[in-house]
C-alpha cells in the first residue's frame, strides 16, 4: 500500500432559510355570535390579524436572496488540490489560478483541461510506474493523459437513480472507462461517509480505486442514516 500524507481542504457550503408564517389568533368571527348558546364562538372573529401577511411578503416567506459570486466547487473534492498548479512554487499565482478554477462556469471547465494533463503526468509516476494512470494511452492523439484530464475537467457528480446501492464514490464514471464492471458502481454519486481523498489519489497515482492512503483512518463523528446523513454539529 502506497502511503501519501495530504492536506486538502474541502468546502461545503450550505445555506438554509427558515422562515414561519403566523397564522394569527384568528380574530373574532363576530357573525357567529347570532347563534344563541354557541355564542361563545364569536371568538373565532373575523380572521382579521391575518391579514394579507403583508410583514412577510405576501406569502408567509422572505424574499429569495441575491446570490453572490461563485468561490467554489463541490463536485469532486481534492481535484483541484491535486491537479491545478500543484507544484507551481508561487503561491500568488497558484491562489490566482485555483481561485479562477472554483469560480469557473461548466462552459469554461474544458480550459484547465492542459494544466490538469500536465499534473497528471507527475502524479502518475508516485507509485514509479509510468503509465498506468486511470485511461493513460499513448495513442491518444491529445496527449497521453488527455483522456482522464477532460473527465476530472468536467466537474459533475453522476447519479444513477434506478440503482439502490450507495457508497461507491466514482462508481458511474468507474464503470465507463472500465474499472468496474456493470452495476458495481452503485447509484454513482457522494456519500458523507466515502473516502474520497483514498479514492481521488489512488485513481490519480495508479490507476486503481484503492491502494493509496491518506492515513487518515476514521471521522471524528458517526454520520446519520437518516437525512441529511451529516454529524451532529458540534455543542
Amino acid at each position: 500500500m502506497i502511503k501519501i500524507t495530504t492536506t486538502s481542504l474541502i468546502m461545503g457550503i450550505a445555506l438554509a432559510t427558515f422562515a414561519g408564517a403566523c397564522a394569527g389568533d384568528d380574530g373574532m368571527n363576530g357573525t357567529n355570535g347570532g347563534n344563541g348558546d354557541n355564542g361563545g364562538d364569536g371568538s373565532n372573529g373575523s380572521n382579521g390579524s391575518n391579514g394579507s401577511n403583508g410583514s412577510n411578503g405576501g406569502d408567509g416567506f422572505p424574499g429569495r436572496p441575491a446570490l453572490g459570486d461563485q468561490i467554489d466547487r463541490t463536485g469532486r473534492p481534492a481535484i483541484s488540490t491535486a491537479t491545478l498548479d500543484t507544484f507551481n512554487g508561487d503561491g500568488a499565482s497558484k491562489g490566482v489560478n485555483k481561485d479562477a478554477y472554483n469560480a469557473a462556469r461548466p462552459s469554461e471547465w474544458p480550459s484547465f483541461e492542459g494544466q490538469i494533463a500536465t499534473s497528471l503526468a507527475i502524479l502518475d509516476s508516485l507509485d514509479a510506474n509510468c503509465g498506468n494512470q486511470l485511461l493513460a494511452d499513448d495513442t491518444n492523439p491529445n496527449g497521453r493523459y488527455a483522456g482522464l484530464a477532460g473527465i476530472l475537467a468536467d466537474d459533475q457528480l453522476y447519479v444513477n437513480t434506478m440503482s439502490g446501492t450507495c457508497g461507491v464514490y466514482l462508481g458511474l464514471e468507474a464503470e465507463v472507462v472500465g474499472a468496474l464492471p456493470a452495476g458495481d458502481g452503485g447509484c454513482g454519486g457522494r456519500m458523507p461517509a466515502d473516502d474520497v481523498i483514498d479514492r481521488s489519489y489512488s485513481i490519480l497515482a495508479a490507476g486503481i480505486l484503492s491502494g493509496v492512503d491518506d492515513t487518515i483512518t476514521a471521522d471524528d463523528c458517526s454520520f446519520s442514516a437518516t437525512f441529511p446523513f451529516l454529524c451532529a454539529p458540534n455543542s
